[in-house]
């Protein structure tokens, strides 16, 4: 009886943990962070990765580094250690959705019309996500929707930036980083099954 293989590859273990690293470290140094009544907020460059690891490495692996990077920031900063898990989640399906768009229908992340809609699509959702959190978490501590709703306006302000931010960055380094890959022989051993 012949033995499935295994669909995740070292390939895919340091391709996930080389773009982890590129968005923690995105995170870390590139981001102006804004103080606000609830809570501090960012306008970062990390986002344009975040979408760069669905457009590069499919769906589920870069949702993997995405939602690594991020994650790993939070944790070595003590304000958003407690929601660690909430940004893991948050990055991987803006990652994932990027991916899973990008590749659908054997597209294999080569149209630029696909990725354009992929990546802006992928960045409203992530700003969708942040919105409902922070509104979620002042109602679970007591508020009414409309004051939590109105008390995250501050924090709110940042995601239209960061949007934009992330989909022109993203549009912009995507060829030159897909040329770059597809010329070594690693992006051979993880392109066939990026889509997945």
């Amino acid at each position: 009886m012949e033995k499935k293989k295994s669909r995740l590859t070292l390939y895919d273990i340091v391709a996930v943990g080389l773009m982890a690293a590129v968005v923690f470290v995105v995170t870390m140094f590139l981001s102006i962070r804004i103080p606000t009544p609830t809570g501090t907020t960012m306008i970062k460059l990390a986002n344009a990765f975040v979408l760069l690891c669905g457009l590069l490495l499919g769906p589920v692996r870069g949702g993997l580094a995405a939602g690594f990077g991020s994650m790993l920031f939070d944790l070595m900063t003590p304000e958003y250690a407690p929601e660690a898990w909430l940004t893991f989640l948050r990055f991987f399906l803006m990652a994932w959705l990027c991916g899973l768009i990008a590749y659908a229908g054997r597209a294999a992340a080569k149209k630029f019309s696909r990725n354009l809609i992929a990546c802006i699509t992928a960045a409203v959702v992530s700003s969708l996500f942040y919105m409902c959190k922070g509104i979620v978490e002042l109602m679970i501590g007591g508020s009414a929707f409309v004051p939590a709703f109105i008390a995250n306006i501050p924090k709110l302000l940042t995601s239209p930036p960061n949007t934009i931010i992330a989909v022109v960055v993203a549009m912009a380094l995507y060829p030159a980083l897909r040329k770059a890959l597809d010329s070594t022989n690693f992006s051979q051993h993880i392109s066939h099954h990026a889509g997945q």
